[in-house]
């Protein structure tokens, strides 16, 4: 009898210890839970939860032109410059909404909200968008000045959209086709203030948007993109009941990429072209064609012709750019980059030579496609 009381004892105090050392386990557990940092994911990687994901950008720029290095006010003469730097915070708001805000610094005085976007993902097809950001007119017009192909712009796109493009506010939707290849329509009212094209005089003269763009696989080393753009809005060039004072922008833009199976980080051929025209009192159209080639791990080699016209009228015009690149590209984070142009135009030739250090601290968000 006494040994059964014994044992009987003994299995009571060895369960009463277990389940306390249980608990205790699951009290560490829980400590060492909540002194994790409040991690949650963004669009551009891991950042603390109310603390959106930060990256800078930086580019510098060297420029030899042999013309034109007494005008001030021209972009291109020969010196050196902090050519911009950019600040970008991304983060989800929460479940419904993702915000993107770029802060750019042209030089080192000139500041300006070069994007301050709000998205929502409204269903598995469509999503919205409101702010102020790059519109989708065309391939180049998207982009971000550090993540130009080349260093400048092409000239088609800085004579008719201007320096700093068709950057707009507005608000806008895109919705997936139901297709078998990526299809993707955008719609957008803009608030039409982009002075070269629109800049209407009264405020409710809005521009509006449409883009359809289309992406298929080839093969598993290829793909094509093919999209097409046009905006309409109301310009200042005549007076407000003048049916002239419409402008129409359209836009066609066609890309082929090539990255070989299993030699993606040491090959890559690019081909684009884009058309753009301005149709309105005065007709201003051009075009460029370029072409990438990644020979090596980091070293690129690229190509670009650019021409624009007036085609009639006092303002007559006609120029064009052939451009030649080489760049170092050691990692995703930086690269230099060494352009030559000759540009062609009714004034003076020029020959331009462009060196450019590109770097980025902090998580940056993947670029367009």
């Amino acid at each position: 009898l006494l040994l059964i009381f014994f044992c009987g004892s003994s299995n009571v105090w060895s369960s009463s210890k277990y389940e306390k050392l249980e608990e205790r386990i699951r009290v560490l557990e829980k400590r060492k839970t909540d002194s994790k940092p409040n991690i949650s994911s963004t669009a551009t990687g891991l950042s603390n939860r109310f603390n959106p994901a930060l990256s800078v950008n930086g580019l510098f720029l060297g420029t030899y032109n042999d013309e034109g290095n007494y005008d001030s006010s021209k972009e291109v003469r020969t010196g050196v410059k902090i050519q911009e730097l950019e600040i970008r915070m991304a983060a989800y708001v929460d479940t419904f909404l993702r915000a993107d805000i770029t802060l750019a610094f042209e030089g080192t005085s000139n500041f300006e909200v070069e994007e301050a976007i709000a998205e929502a993902l409204l269903s598995k097809n469509l999503s919205f968008r409101a702010g102020k950001f790059l519109t989708p007119f065309g391939k180049h017009n998207q982009l971000h000045t550090h993540a130009y192909p080349f260093i400048d712009l092409p000239v088609v796109s800085e004579e008719i959209l201007g320096e700093e493009g068709l950057n707009e506010i507005g608000v806008g939707a895109s919705y997936f086709l139901p297709t078998n290849w990526f299809s993707e329509i955008t719609f957008q009212v803009l608030e039409g203030a982009n002075t070269n094209q629109f800049n209407g005089p009264a405020g409710s003269d809005f521009a509006y948007l449409i883009r359809q763009n289309n992406l298929w696989d080839l093969n598993e080393e290829t793909t094509m993109e093919l999209g097409a753009s046009y905006v309409t809005g109301k310009n200042s060039l005549s007076p407000p009941s003048s049916f002239d004072n419409k402008t129409q922008l359209l836009g066609a833009d066609l890309t082929f990429k090539w990255k070989p199976t299993g030699r993606e980080a040491y090959k890559t051929w690019i081909w684009q072209t884009e058309f753009i025209g301005s149709f309105r009192e005065q007709t201003q159209e051009g075009w460029y064609t370029s072409l990438q080639h990644q020979f090596a791990k980091t070293w690129w080699v690229q190509g670009r012709y650019s021409g624009y016209t007036i085609p009639n009228g006092i303002n007559k015009e006609d120029k064009n750019q052939w451009s030649a690149l080489l760049a170092w590209v050691p990692s995703e984070f930086s690269a230099v980059r060494l352009q030559y142009n000759h540009l062609n135009q009714a004034t003076a030739d020029e020959n331009q030579v462009l060196l450019q250090l590109n770097f980025t601290l902090g998580s940056h968000p993947a670029h367009k496609y």
